[in-house]
């Protein structure tokens, strides 16, 4: 098996799969770089001698998906990219002003289990993390906004927000299936939307798979609109 954290090169680090320790993840530091063919390759040698079966790359734009195909890569998802301003003009309701129920809480760390539980019942297995993953996450920005929200005594779903620069980044969505259709979701966005309002930021962005209507949904309704490039996430069997 994969070790569950792997040191990187100055433009990419890799990690294993959350679900399957035989699986990289390999992700780019920096977006406004698409990786060369040299550093694909390194990544790809620094996979096979750690003992991976494949390399799953994370969301990537189109100029850095055009160069993963021309390496063997083979798109497996498909992501819309949306994004909304965020300013002090732009009314954004706390999620803490509409009534008690479903009540949005810090994210501490011994949440990270549960909200790991929740996000693989919501994604599946393939596409669901793991306590360490999310853990990545949170730290995946300069600083971040982690929130659970509750329904009764019970977490029923979570929302990890980061901000860069001028830009916040709405990273982790999700909602016990349990606990769909009671305004959790739009809870938690409208807690990161307001967060990011604070802190100042111009723009907010976030990305869903381009089939997962109920989130285009809920984005939409919140004056979010879609790019028109989409992220792609790729595979690369090792022999």
């Amino acid at each position: 098996a994969v070790r569950t954290s792997w040191a990187g090169a100055r433009t990419w680090r890799m990690r294993a799969w959350p679900s399957d320790a035989t699986v990289a993840l390999l992700i780019f530091v920096d977006h406004q770089h698409p990786p060369t063919r040299d550093d694909l390759t390194g990544a790809i040698e620094h996979a096979r001698r750690r003992g991976a079966r494949a390399v799953r790359t994370s969301a990537m734009f189109p100029d850095a998906t055009r160069v993963a195909i021309a390496e063997g890569f083979t798109p497996i998802d498909r992501l819309a990219l949306l994004h909304r301003p965020v300013n002090a003009g732009s009314v954004v309701c706390d999620a803490t002003d509409e009534g008690t129920d479903g009540r949005v809480q810090q994210l501490r760390p011994w949440h990270l289990s549960t909200c790991a539980s929740i996000d693989r019942a919501a994604f599946g297995l393939l596409w669901g993390n793991s306590p360490a993953s999310l853990r990545d996450i949170q730290r995946a920005t300069p600083s971040y906004h982690a929130r659970v929200a509750r329904t009764g005594r019970s977490i029923g779903g979570f929302a990890i927000s980061g901000a860069a620069g001028d830009t916040g980044y709405l990273q982790r969505l999700a909602v016990s299936p349990t606990q769909r259709r009671r305004g959790l979701a739009r809870r938690l966005t409208l807690d990161s939307l307001g967060w990011m309002q604070r802190r100042g930021l111009r723009q907010a962005m976030v990305n869903t798979g381009v089939a997962n209507e109920p989130a285009l949904a809920l984005y939409r309704s919140l004056d979010f609109t879609a790019l028109p490039e989409e992220l792609t996430i790729a595979e690369l069997r090792l022999g």
